[in-house]
């Protein structure tokens, strides 16, 4: 995991050369916390608005309604304008970097910014429902922490082999070696899918956790209903996550 934490940070100071664009891309990953925030309040409030909807008067119907529908359209349009005004924070801060590179290694240098920025905001999201979890069930959420940490610490080792699988590739193009496609696609592609199965395992502690939780009545239905949702959400981020990890090694191998 420290291998992770280190490219992270040496790809930002690299491609935001300045403390102005590196706050703006704090405000960007932190907007994608806030997606998550809502994503599980849209998630809390459809629970309990199904769940107790015959306990509830007209006015407190409305306003679960209405408060499902403003987080609801608050994430999509939050996805939205974070995803296409990083674009034009890139540009801004690539002009802004005194450091002249050839055309190749521009295009990779994108790649890699877009690559950096989906991981911080998953990471970030990630935090988002750790704390969520905790929340709602600190047991739950402590033996959560140590799945997700377990599962970060694969991740690690599988992205430093990547690195130095990506490195090799990029040497033999330098000594003009061919190398085919299969093998240099196949390679950044088994490893993310061997990430994934891996965590997807990990994801059944956790499954299996939160159903006993329930049963001993530790755990609300209503809860249960919304970790059960923030469990797929956390699933799903971790899955990105492992794939988003060999792009970025490649993407990084090819514009240093």
């Amino acid at each position: 995991m420290r291998t992770i934490l280190g490219q992270l940070k040496a790809s930002t100071l690299q491609l935001f050369p300045t403390t102005k664009y590196r706050l703006i891309l704090v405000v960007l990953v932190l907007t994608a916390a806030f997606i998550s925030v809502s994503e599980l309040a849209v998630a809390k409030l459809f629970t309990q608005l199904i769940l107790h909807e015959g306990e509830m008067t007209r006015t407190q119907i409305i306003l679960y309604v209405c408060g499902f529908f403003i987080f609801f359209g608050g994430t999509r349009a939050g996805h939205y304008f974070q995803r296409i005004y990083r674009v034009n924070v890139f540009d801004r801060a690539f002009k802004a970097s005194e450091e002249q590179i050839n055309r190749v290694k521009e295009n990779w240098r994108w790649s890699l910014a877009f690559e950096l920025t989906t991981l911080l905001s998953i990471f970030m999201q990630m935090g988002v429902i750790i704390v969520f979890f905790t929340f709602l069930n600190w047991k739950f959420g402590l033996l959560n922490i140590v799945v997700v940490l377990g599962i970060l610490q694969i991740f690690g080792m599988i992205f430093r082999k990547q690195l130095k699988s990506q490195r090799g590739f990029v040497k033999a193009k330098i000594r003009k070696e061919h190398i085919p496609n299969s093998v240099k696609i196949g390679t950044r592609i088994r490893s993310g899918e061997t990430g994934i199965l891996l965590s997807g395992l990990a994801m059944l502690i956790l499954f299996g956790a939160l159903i006993a939780l329930s049963f001993t009545g530790e755990i609300s239905p209503s809860n249960t209903v919304v970790l059960f949702f923030g469990l797929r959400m956390q699933s799903s981020s971790l899955s990105n996550i492992s794939s988003g990890l060999m792009r970025f090694a490649r993407a990084r191998t090819h514009s240093e």
